[in-house]
């Protein structure tokens, strides 16, 4: 198996395995914190055992930052504008609950989503040889590719498509996973501040 072969399997499993995870687990249990516990614990062996392929430094940044604020604010300051796949119920989350779903939000969800969508699928769409495609390099087709992918795979699909749009635009600019990992955690931290604050249950 060539090396583009294999990291195409690694990004796409992965992407499966966190996406599977939460309606795994619930076939078993109804509890949520064991739930999300499974999937903090389960998806992030699977990024320390892959390490070789989800590689970064983390490190300040505060474009990516001040990226990841924008991001979260626009996730509310839209809502109401367009209809979402579907509205989300509210639920009563326990302490463990919230913390876990922050953890998840900021530890697990930017680090698969960001190394599938922009390391991978981005340079995938560029070339079958994606490995040789520099990071952070503008393609039209990618671009569309992976915004739209970005947003369709959220419920709130303009708010997704935004942010889809924003984080390639940081990745052109910065040209390394750092920065987009950042502004994904920084948004998700935020967008959970706004719903503990002001009780927008709907969006988790």
């Amino acid at each position: 198996m060539n090396k583009e072969l294999k990291g195409s399997a690694v990004f796409l499993i992965t992407l499966l395995v966190y996406v599977l995870a939460e309606p795994f687990i619930a076939i078993f249990t109804d509890k949520l914190w064991i739930i999300l516990l499974f999937k903090l614990l389960f998806v992030g062996a699977i990024i320390i055992l892959l390490k070789d392929w989800f590689s970064f430094k983390l490190k300040f940044d505060f474009l990516a930052i001040v990226t990841g604020i924008l991001i979260g604010v626009i996730w509310v300051l839209i809502d109401g504008f367009y209809t979402p796949f579907s509205v989300g119920s509210v639920k009563i989350y326990s302490s463990v609950d919230i913390i876990l779903k922050i953890f998840v939000g900021i530890i697990i969800a930017p680090v698969i989503e960001e190394f599938f969508t922009r390391f991978f699928l981005h340079r995938y769409v560029q070339s079958k040889n994606w490995l040789t495609e520099k990071m952070g390099t503008y393609s039209f087709a990618p671009f569309i590719i992976t915004t739209l992918f970005f947003g369709l795979s959220h419920n709130r699909w303009l708010a997704g498509i935004i942010t889809g749009i924003i984080l390639n635009l940081l990745w052109y600019r910065k040209k390394d996973m750092n920065s987009v990992i950042v502004a994904h955690g920084i948004a998700n931290l935020v967008l959970g501040i706004l719903v503990l604050t002001l009780g927008l249950w709907t969006f988790w």
